[in-house]
């Protein structure tokens, strides 16, 4: 081999040291985006630490009481993920404006009698807790006295405590199993701040002929009526047959006026006419749409009315109790 070729070879050489020297630098300087990509993905749809202490507060009050042995750590839901606990019934709540939930399950008793799961809602407001206690109520069951709005049947509890939606459920009935549900109910009671419930505007419902455990809120869109929010119903039996009155309170009488006359659009906008109906008052006509017979006034503040009455009879009759029951109201 000629000097001329060695003095190629080595320079050949040279460069392939330099390039692999280049190569090394470079991956030592790990690219921002590179490290961004490998770091552990955030589950979607699951609570963030940044909301860690807002999902806490409903955590919090779960007690652990005598006789109830955890089988699995609180779990706490927010709004974009409450569908993954309670799926089919998250809009329920997500309507009436829910914050957050906490659950737990427990074996009660030492032989295990039953599984029991604890489910506290945070609704934000006591009408929003009151609207989902109304809405999941399980007809036929009577009220309980644990608090202002309590029912229990056969292998479960449910009540509200301020802002609060308390549904204690055990997967079987068993004999004293409502005195312990009852015992840890009261022991959660006790860690829940004590607010003033819902002014209960069903209070205004005519009491003769009403099935009490009928009573709802709708906290948005009664009837179907976007923004017709915050109503409440009770279905009655009367001489003339089935029907439901609602009242609604507004902030002034001009509001609920206007309400009124939105309602009364929505009713003929779907068909329904008015009808020659013998002892029906001029100002309050009967709408009729096939077997189905509305009636909607105002008095005051209060909107009110029948709504889905089975027979003229009934509607007027209801209507009559509403306006019995509202007279003298602000």
């Amino acid at each position: 081999m000629g000097p001329t070729q060695k003095l190629i070879g080595y320079a050949i050489l040279a460069v392939l040291a330099l390039i692999t020297v280049w190569l090394l630098v470079q991956q030592s300087r790990f690219n921002p985006a590179v490290i961004v990509a490998m770091r552990t993905p955030l589950l979607k749809g699951r609570p963030q630490a940044a909301s860690t202490q807002v999902i806490s507060a409903t955590a919090a009050p779960l007690p652990e009481v005598s006789g109830f042995t955890p089988l699995a750590p609180i779990e706490s839901y927010g709004p974009e993920n409450l569908s993954d606990k309670i799926d089919g019934k998250a809009e329920l709540y997500l309507q009436a404006g829910f914050k957050e939930m906490s659950c737990r399950r427990f074996s009660l008793g030492a032989a295990g009698t039953a599984q029991v799961e604890v489910f506290l809602y945070d609704m934000g407001s006591a009408p929003n807790a009151y609207a989902v206690f109304s809405g999941q109520r399980r007809p036929g069951f009577p009220s309980i006295s644990l608090t202002a709005n309590a029912y229990a049947t056969a292998n479960a509890l449910f009540f509200t405590q301020g802002r609060f939606y308390v549904e204690i459920v055990a997967d079987r009935a068993a004999e004293g199993l409502q005195s312990s549900l009852e015992t840890y109910a009261t022991a959660l009671l006790a860690n829940l701040p004590s607010e003033g419930e819902a002014l209960n505007e069903a209070a205004l419902l005519p009491q003769e002929g009403l099935a009490r455990d009928s009573v709802r809120l709708s906290a948005t869109d009664a009837f179907g009526l976007e923004g017709f929010n915050n109503v409440f119903t009770g279905e009655y039996r009367l001489k003339g047959g089935k029907a439901t009155a609602f009242v609604a309170q507004r902030d002034t009488p001009e509001q609920a006026q206007a309400e009124a006359r939105r309602y009364l659009d929505f009713l003929a906008a779907n068909g329904y006419r008015k009808i020659q109906t013998p002892g029906a008052s001029g100002d309050i006509p009967v709408l009729a749409l096939e077997d189905s017979f509305e009636m909607v006034f105002v008095q005051g503040r209060t909107l009110t009315g029948v709504h889905d009455a089975s027979s003229p009879e009934a509607a007027l009759e209801l209507a009559g109790k509403l306006g019995t029951a509202l007279k003298g109201k602000p």
